[in-house]
């Protein structure tokens, strides 16, 4: 899957917490910032801030509005256990996991070194859609772009939160 595909599904949705270093660029130009108080994210260059931060968006808007979670495989796993807390709470949240199945913001800082191998910037097998359910949300794995619509749309549905686990290359 190609991340601009994702993200036309997603663009009707004004409230948003991302945290996608390799993808923020197209995220900008594909989900336009259009009003106050409906993007969020972490302007220090820290990573794992985003998810909990949207379970406190989605406590904060309460059943008002779904929060959309657009966050990289690699910032997801500082914080992954603030899924329970979306689950425990019910939240109308659905988070896409962009999942180039490593840290590429990283990779791709590293040439302006010269470093030619970045070693533990790689996170291969992770199941994120597994993980969400362990954790009581719902949670899915796409990886072919026919299945990205019909998961989207189950999961903007959902009454709780979901997870997709979008693979993107």
């Amino acid at each position: 899957l190609r991340v601009p595909l994702l993200l036309d599904g997603l663009r009707f949705f004004r409230d948003r917490v991302e945290e996608s270093p390799s993808s923020r660029p197209t995220m900008q130009a594909y989900l336009p910032i259009d009003r106050p108080r409906s993007f969020f994210t972490c302007a220090s260059g820290g990573l794992g801030h985003s998810l909990p931060a949207a379970v406190g968006v989605a406590l904060a808007e309460g059943t008002r509005r779904r929060v959309i979670g657009l966050f990289g495989d690699g910032s997801s796993m500082y914080s992954i256990q603030a899924l329970w807390s979306a689950a425990d709470l019910r939240l109308p949240m659905t988070i896409v996991i962009v999942n180039n199945a490593g840290y590429a913001a990283l990779n791709e800082f590293s040439s302006h070194f010269q470093i030619s191998t970045l070693v533990g910037t790689e996170l291969p097998g992770i199941d994120f859609a597994g993980l969400a359910r362990s954790l009581g949300c719902s949670g899915e794995r796409i990886e072919r772009p026919a299945d990205l619509a019909p998961a989207l749309r189950a999961a903007l549905e959902s009454p709780g939160p979901a997870l997709l686990d979008v693979h993107v290359a």
